[in-house]
């Protein structure tokens, strides 16, 4: 079969028996790294910057406190997707050269993990908006995270993704942001 490159990245096919984004772990763990990641960036741009003092600086600015809180959300979201895809393209174009696993390859077989990549700025949102919220920990401040993953696991296993997932997940990506851009309009961050 040739030499296996990125035989040290875990999820990577160990032998002539795995076929990419089929068999094998890179689903799964590309699902934890995604959720850790996401759920990392959306507390760092919420609760982190609130904690550190950044609201006092950054709303005294002539912007709109919707302008920067979608400004944020926008860059966040890009940041996570130019992140996760990076490793899906790696490993299809890697799968799609001749030799390297025992099986056919075709660039459709990565439909799931793009899938994944697309839903997982809902648990962004829900991270962001949960480290926005003026409540204590438990209880409602953690509610949207919650809310986010099961609306995530909800999208994700619709059958007829392109007409039922793909509008449901851009209908709940807009109904976060316009909750986030409220909660930012009426939160005191004195």
């Amino acid at each position: 079969m040739g030499t296996m490159a990125f035989y040290w990245v875990p999820g990577m096919p160990r032998g002539p028996e795995d076929v990419p984004f089929t068999t094998g772990d890179f689903t799964s763990i590309f699902t934890f790294i995604s959720v850790v990641f996401a759920a990392a960036l959306g507390f760092r741009q919420s609760a982190w910057e609130s904690s550190r003092g950044t609201y006092l600086f950054l709303l005294h600015r002539p912007i709109r406190r919707a302008t920067i809180f979608l400004t944020k959300l926008t860059t966040g979201i890009a940041v996570f997707l130019l992140c996760s895809s990076v490793p899906i393209v790696l490993y299809a174009a890697w799968a799609s050269m001749p030799g390297r696993h025992a099986g056919p390859f075709e660039w459709s077989m990565t439909g799931p993990a793009w899938r994944l990549s697309f839903l997982m700025p809902l648990l962004y949102l829900g991270a962001f908006l949960s480290g926005l919220r003026p409540a204590r920990w438990f209880g409602t401040r953690l509610l949207p995270l919650a809310a986010s993953i099961a609306l995530l696991v909800v999208a994700s296993i619709l059958p007829w993704w392109w007409c039922a997932g793909f509008p449901l997940a851009l209908v709940l990506y807009g109904l976060l942001a316009a909750n986030v851009c409220f909660v930012a309009r009426v939160r005191d961050y004195a």
